[in-house]
């Protein structure tokens, strides 16, 4: 082997030890947050967790949401006063803290 090939070998191997370590190492202080939230203010409808099925069958579970709207805008469409065409859907305006963690939570937890 060339030193080039075994040092983008090397590279490879700390990147993918460094994305497992990520994965195991259990949600960051902000997604437990937006866990929280996302359970005291969405779990009577939506599905909230990696699995199972939303309580109101016309709301999406939060695991597939990314499917739905663009995640980068959503931190704003919290804070701006998150509405839906849905009439059982209420009305949310989020702290800047709050929609950061409901917005981290999601990431975490979008089906892959």
């Amino acid at each position: 082997m060339t030193r080039r090939l075994i040092i983008a070998f090397a590279i490879v191997i700390m990147w993918d030890l460094s994305v497992t370590l990520a994965e195991e190492s259990g949600p960051t202080a902000l997604e437990r947050q937006g866990h929280a939230l996302a359970e005291r203010m969405c779990a009577q409808c939506h599905a909230v967790g990696k699995g199972g099925s939303s309580p109101h069958s016309a709301a999406p579970a939060f695991r597939e949401l990314s499917r739905r709207v663009d995640l980068d805008r959503f931190t704003s469409r919290l804070r701006e006063g998150l509405t839906s065409g849905h009439p059982d859907m209420p009305t949310f305006r989020f702290a800047r803290g709050d929609a950061r963690a409901l917005t981290a939570y999601l990431r975490s937890i979008q089906a892959r």
